[in-house]
This record gives C-alpha cells, structure tokens and sequence, in this order.
C-alpha cells in the first residue's frame, strides 16, 4: 500500500530578466483597395446617412431636448490595434470591440495560399462599437472622403485609414442585434399564441454602458418616456456597475405593443417605428424571470446518517435556492443568512435544489461508503426562490430582479459587510453557483453575470466554481429503439456523440459558465448508485463510466478557451423508452429513482426530515467539485500546522484553484470514443480542441493532489507577479531517474485572478504563461511529449495545465540538475497592468507505484532551503 506523504513546497523562487519574444509572421488578408472600397463602402456610407436623418426626424418628438445619437457598427476584416484613440479623437465615444472568426471569403477579402492562390478559407476580423452624435458622423465621413481621395489624414487619426482600407461593413446597431440575436423576436412570437389580451409583458432591457454619468442619467429618462408612451413602465430601479460596464432596468409592456412590434418585423414592407425599439442608447432587449432550478415533486425515501457537527468557520459558500436547514443531515453544519428574506417563501417540499446542492457539498454521494463530511461550516446565502406562477414552485429569479444584483450584494456582505453590518464570512475562499440562466447561452462576448464573477473573483481573492449548465432537451438518435439496442455498447457511446455533435448550437454553456476567473464545471455519467431497476423503462444512452453525462452542455469558452474546465462525478442520466419501436428520439427521465446521486431532500410532509432521493445534472457535478475544493483547503491548513509550510492566507484561494485542476486527466476511453465518432479530415488538425470542447481538462483524481507517494512527489509554488517580471522555479530531477527507461510522467498546472477590461475585446488584463527556462517542454531532460490539450488552446483562459509523458526514451542528466520553470506575466487587454497577480503553481513527476524508484525522498532532499531575498519572496 503506497506511503500517504504530505505536499512539497518550493522554497524559493528568482525573479531574471524576461528572454527576447519570440514572434512569427501572421498572414495578412488580400484586400480590395481604395477605389474598389470608394465603391462598395460609399454606398454603405450614404445609407449610413440616410438612416441617422430618419432617426434623427423619428425620435424627435418622443425625446424633445435629446441629441439623436447613432451606434456604429464597424466591421474589419484583419486587425487594427489601438483603435481607442482614434475613435475618441474624431468626437466619437468608444463602446468597445470584439473579435470575429468565420469570415467567409469572397472576391474582395481572401487570403493566398503558400502557391500565390485563392485560399477558400475562413477569415478573421474585429468589430468596433462606437457612439456618435450627427457631429462625430460628419466628422468620420469627412474623414472618408479625405481617405477616398487620397490626401492623408490629421494628425492623430491616422489609423482610420487603416479602417477604411480593411473595412468590410459599416452601419447603425440595429434591431438585428438588439432584439433577433438575443432571441427576443422568436420568444415573443411565441409568447403571444398564449397570452392573454390585457396582460403585461416583462423583460430586460440593456444599455450600452456610457462613461459619462450624465449620459446614463439621460438615458434613463428616455427609457422612462419611450415605456410611458406605450403604456408600459419600469419594474424597479435601473442596476449600474460600473466596474462591468453594465446598465440595465427591467420593464413591462402591454402585449397589443409587442404584437405590433411583431406585425412590423413580419412585414416586409413594413419598418418598425416604436421608438423604444429603435432607440440608440439600448444594446440588447432579453427575456427576464428565468427559471434556474427545476426538480419534479418527490417524497423521497428516508435513510439514517450520523451527520455530526462542523464547528470551523465556513471555507466554502453556496448561492442558491434555500436550503432545509433542519435536515438531519445538514443540522449544525449550515450558516444561513437570509439577505433577502426569501426562506418565508417557501413552503414544505420546496426547499429541493438548495438542500441538495448543500448535502453535496457537506456530505458527497450519500450513496458513497467512503465519504466523510467536511469539518467547516457552508455559509449558504439563497438567492432564489419559488415561482409562484409555475405549478411545480420551481426557484427562480422574479421578473424584477437582476440577477447580478442579488450575487452582488451577497458577495460584498460575505467579505465587506453592508450598511452597520459587518463582514459575514469573511473566511470563504470558494463559492459555489449550480445555476445558471437558460435564457443567456453565452454567445461570442461574455454575459454581464460572468463579468461580475471575474470582478469580485479578483477583488475579493475568491473563487468561484460555476456549473456548465444541463440540457433538458430530448435527443434525437436517428437510429430506431430496436436498432440503437441492438448495438454494443461502444456503438451506442458513437451514436450518442454523433447526436451531441449535431446539436451543439443549442448546447452551448450557460451564464456565467463562460467567466475567465471562475472554474466551469462540466458532468461525468457516472455516480456510486450501482445497480438500478427497468421500471420505469429506461435506457442508457451512454452506457460508460468515463463519459460525459449526455445531457450536459458543452464548450468553449471566451476565446475558445478550454471550458469547462473539470469533469466531476454528476449522475448517470436515463432516457425513457420510445412507446413505438420506430422513434428515433428520447427524452429525458425526470423521477428522482436511482441510478444517480443520492442527496437530502425536502419532503412536503411537515416534519419528515431525514428523505433522500437521486438526483443528476451538472449543478450536481459542480457540488462536487466544490466539495472537493474544500478538501483541498483542509490539506493545506494541515500543511501550514502540522508541516510549518508559509501559505498566505491571500492566495489561498488560487492555490485551490491551481490544484483542483492539476489532478484532471481526460479519461482515455473518452478520448477514443470522440475519436471514433467525430474525427474527420476537416478536424483533423484541430482535434485537440475538439476533445476539450466535451471533456476540457478531464476528470480530476482529487485524492491525488492531496498527498504524495514515494512514486509521487508535488510541489507548491505560489506568488505575486508584476508586468514583465518572470519568476524562476528549480525542480529537482532525481538521480534515480537518469539513464532509466520507463515510464514516468510530469503533470504541470498554473492558474491565476486575472482583474478585468470590460472595454476590451480580449477581457483579461493578466496573462500568465509557464515555460521551461531555456527550452521547450519538448525538450526538457525528461524525454516527455505532451499529452491531452492543444498547446494554443492552454494559454487562453486562466489556466494552463500541461500533462507530458515519456516512456520510450531514455531521460539522462546528471545528479544535481533541475527543471527551470518560468512563470511569465504579460498584459492583455490593458495599455499597462498596474496590478500585482496572484498566481499558483503545482508541479508532480511520478513514475508507476510498482518501480522502486524513491522519486518523493529525492526530490524533497534535494529543495534548497528557503532563502530570504526581498522582492524574491513576493
């Protein structure tokens, strides 16, 4: 039985000057030229115009003593960098950029393969918002005219050159993006086949965010007006955060106005003149009241545990419905506060998603024999509550609440206080969110909730460990019930993933999954039920352990970062049996029966406190995994007492977030089973991002990363870096290793809080990058190749977790040499980073527990003492 052998920590670390970068060509697009672009963007140009006049004439009367005001749309294809200045200098306001991919080539803008040829490949390009009265329009086309003509720029708007050569497309923000892209235009035609005449209708509405505080008090006030003028009206008070540049209200409407808005889309002759929804200060109309949590009524089946008591202060928090505090298996571990007075809400058999979600995080698979609770407090703070229009009660968010505010307000209580009251959890280093918005798939550019997690996630050094979201919907198999039965199971797993695949526009993560500092959470189908009953009848459709729960939702991230992250156990989800042999598809078993997680359940007979059911999901998973980070925090208090180990209480919450993932691998029969089914000439290429898409990192062994074995050796490394600096670290090679050859495998992961641009396309300021000092991973003495993610891929987030393995060659060093790893801190969306970014470290070698090659003792004698040295010690 192998040696359960506490953590190492590097004891020192240098700080050396940054090595020349090292750049590579980027191809540039063929571009259509100045009299081509005189041509096809004139005319763009002039419609540009003629449209601003009708607006300028349309919302005269309903905004009397407002300057119309337009928001550009400016679509390149290419880059242009350092646009900000130009923009601001010819009277326009900057509202931000984003990048574009998938530009399909045309006559115009294609690029040259290495033969000189027309390369039929997409295009990459950016997209430019800015804001401008009739004033800054004149000036940008006076600025076109002097570019068309070929006389050079003023000083100071040069780069528009650069624009109007690249530029592919110019026009106003229209209802295209304000009402079709966020889905409202569908929602509401479908809305309107049930409504009732004389009903209200509610739903959000979202401002471009103004830096200037009078514009935002302006904007306001024509909200209120355009409502007014419909009949309709403001739910509550306008949200304002400026540090997510987010501005928004909810309001109600009367649905004769949303049926006319629908009668003027639908005709085609016809042009939508409700200024409200022509108004320039709004970005985007959505929907409002979503449901978070839904769970079928269940009495559940009653079970004895000895829960005990937790009397540490609470490490972990969960945001959620309300939890049944005075369940068995949750008294005397839970610390409520009831910030919004939602616990009176509820009544009896309601508290389902927030008791469950807590009896995860306490206590684990209750169907598990090996689980122990954690020995901290849950700090549990609801934030939900029941939907009094919705027959089953499920716990929502009401129509005139943001959803921002409430995870605000709570977060700042917890670490702040508020008013007279002071911090009230001052201790919690990670926050569990097992709920999402179903009405906000993330789409392109991070959603205003994600944005705040990564706000309060580097303000308060916090993590939040976020679900990726379910997917409640049926799945369409394309294969008759008798026929897809009739397959092995291997089968069954392909055709599952071919039907996943085709689906992944509908699948995509929900908010705030898509937040850079948070860690996503994604489902395993796999829990500790064991065997289950065919009744009702049910199927497996992914019939394996090792794979992801077929009603999870799916990657990428901001940037086509690895999202979700991890994988951890959520339940084995069933689908029911066609009635008729020939249905093709099957939809999802809802019962809280086995197979799945069994959790502590409200039961809607007073006084039953001790019921049970199965339940499965991603909000399961991300318990879990939440669970886990606890687990991990108990290590390191172990190794601050008991092994005298420095670990500053301000980065303990991005060491957690470092290991938490440093223990993910991507379970190889899942690997061979998306290779199976999904790789193609056409992906080929790119078939490491394909696999993070379903699986990211992998599925963590937690156990691993709490402690070392004599095979196994970790080592801890955590700190402060600024811009430009490169923190060194020396991992000892062990003499015993050298001129082997075996297998052995080097396991590197670097996670960080980065602060935010919410101004930037690119989001996160800090971006960090691991290096081997002097080399490449692929040529480090070890003799390793890189396994699972792509190299490109790592760097896009705020993790970089690097799985390299070697068996074949022979590893030979001399006694005394190390592996040199550099941390590098550069900035990203920023002109300059002012800020010092924590960061943590973790790196393991390891060979099989079968050799006897003593790596931990090695490694461990071989850590220099620690050494003081100033700004090294950072």
């Amino acid at each position: 039985m192998a040696n359960h052998l506490p953590l190492l920590v590097f004891p020192e670390k240098r700080i050396v000057p940054p090595e020349p970068g090292r750049g590579f060509p980027q191809s540039k697009p063929h571009l259509p030229g100045r009299a081509a672009q005189s041509i096809r963007i004139g005319a763009q140009m002039r419609e540009l115009q003629r449209s601003f006049v009708e607006y300028r004439v349309g919302i005269a009367g309903a905004l009397a003593g407002l300057e119309p005001e337009a928001v550009l749309v400016i679509e390149i294809v290419g880059t242009v960098n350092d646009f900000k200045q130009a923009v601001e200098a010819a009277d326009l306001e900057w509202l931000g950029e984003w990048d574009l991919s998938d530009i399909e080539p045309d006559d115009e803008f294609y690029e040259l393969d290495t033969h000189g040829n027309f390369a039929a490949k997409p295009l990459k390009g950016r997209l430019f918002l800015s804001m401008g009265s009739e004033a800054g329009l004149q000036g940008m086309l006076a600025l076109w005219r002097q570019w068309t003509e070929g006389r050079p720029l003023p000083y100071g708007r040069a780069k528009w050159a650069e624009v109007f050569s690249q530029l592919r497309n110019i026009r106003r923000w229209s209802i295209e993006e304000t009402l079709r892209e966020t889905g409202m235009i569908e929602q509401w035609r479908e809305l309107l086949q049930a409504i009732i005449p004389g009903e209200e209708v509610p739903f959000q509405i979202e401002l471009f965010y103004r830096r200037n505080a009078l514009k935002r008090q302006q904007n306001e006030r024509a909200i209120h007006s355009l409502l007014a003028e419909l009949g309709g009206g403001t739910l509550g008070p306008f949200i304002d955060l400026p540090e997510i540049a987010f501005h928004a209200v909810k309001a109600i409407l009367p649905v004769e106005s949303i049926r006319q808005l629908i009668d003027e889309v639908d005709d085609p002759n016809s042009i939508v003149d409700i200024q409200l929804f022509n108004f320039s200060g709004i970005m985007y109309f959505r929907p409002t009241g979503q449901t978070l949590a839904v769970s079928e009524e269940d009495e559940g089946t009653p079970a004895e545990l000895d829960a005990g008591e937790a009397d540490e202060l609470p490490v972990l928090a969960l945001l959620d419905g309300a939890p049944l505090q005075r369940h068995n298996f949750l008294r005397n571990r839970i610390l409520l506060d009831d910030i919004f007075d939602l616990d009176r809400l509820y009544q009896p058999g309601q508290r389902r998603h927030g008791t469950s979600m807590a009896s995860l995080i306490v206590h684990g698979d209750l169907a598990s024999l090996n689980s122990r609770p954690l020995v901290s407090k849950l700090y549990c703070v609801p934030v939900m509550q029941p939907d009094q229009g919705s027959a089953a009660k499920d716990e929502h968010m009401p129509n005139d609440v943001f959803f921002e505010d409430r995870i605000h307000v709570a977060v700042r209580r917890m670490f702040e206080g508020t008013n007279d009251v002071p911090p009230q959890a001052p201790t919690v280093k990670i926050i569990n969110i097992s709920i999402g918005d179903p009405a906000r798939p993330f789409i392109h550019t991070p959603s205003p909730w994600a944005r705040l997690l990564d706000w309060l996630s580097w303000k308060y050094r916090v993590i939040f460990i976020v679900s990726a979201g379910n997917y409640p919907e049926s799945i369409e198999i394309g294969l008759s019930h008798v026929a897809f039965s009739a397959l092995s199971k291997d089968k069954r797993v392909q055709a599952t993933l071919k039907s996943v695949a085709a689906s992944l526009s509908s699948r995509r993560l929900l908010s705030p999954a898509e937040s850079l500092n948070a860690i996503t959470v994604g489902a395993l189908h796999t829990d500790e039920a064991g065997e289950y009953l065919d009744y009702p009848p049910r199927i497996d459709l992914m019939p394996h352990d090792q794979m992801f729960s077929p009603a999870m939702r799916v990657g990428h991230g901001f940037r086509r970062s690895v999202k979700p992250e991890v994988l951890f156990a959520g339940g084995r989800q069933l689908y029911q049996k066609p009635l008729m042999n020939g249905t093709t598809v099957y939809s999802a078993d809802k019962t809280k029966l086995s197979p799945g997680q069994r959790v502590a359940w409200d039961s809607p007979t007073e006084g039953h406190l001790n019921n049970t059911v199965f339940t499965r999901g991603t909000s399961n998973a991300t318990a879990i995994a939440s669970r886990n980070a606890g687990r991990i925090h108990e290590m390191l208090a172990s190794l601050r007492d008991e092994e005298q180990q420095h670990i500053p209480d301000s980065l303990e919450a991005v060491i957690i977030k470092t290991l938490l993932i440093h223990g993910a691998r991507q379970p190889e029969t899942a690997k061979d089973q998306l290779v199976k089914a999904l790789k193609n000439e056409s992906n080929s290429r790119q078939f490491k991002e394909v696999v993070a898409r379903y699986i990211g990192y992998g599925a963590p062994d937690v156990d691993r990363v709490l402690t070392c074995t004599d095979q196994r050796a970790t080592i801890l490394g955590f700190g402060e870096i600024a811009e430009n600096e490169v923190h060194e670290y020396e991992f000892p090679l062990p003499p015993a290793l050298s001129a082997q050859k075996l297998w052995r495998r080097l396991i590197v992961t670097l996670a960080w809080l980065s602060p935010i641009n919410p101004d930037h396309r690119d989001l996160r300021e800090a971006k960090l990058e691991m290096e081997p000092g002097g080399s490449t991973w692929d040529n480090i003495p070890l003799k390793l190749k890189r396994q699972d993610s792509d190299h490109n891929q790592v760097l896009r987030g705020t993790v970089q977790h690097e799985v390299l393995d070697g068996k074949n060659l022979i590893a030979a060093y001399q006694d005394g040499e190390t592996l040199r790893l550099r941390v590098v801190c550069k900035k990203d969306a920023t002109a300059r980073l002012d800020e010092m970014i924590p960061y943590g470290l973790a790196v393991t070698l390891e060979v099989k527990e079968d050799v006897q090659i003593p790596i931990y003792q090695q490694v461990r004698a071989r850590i220099r003492p620690q050494v003081v040295v100033g700004a090294a010690q950072r």
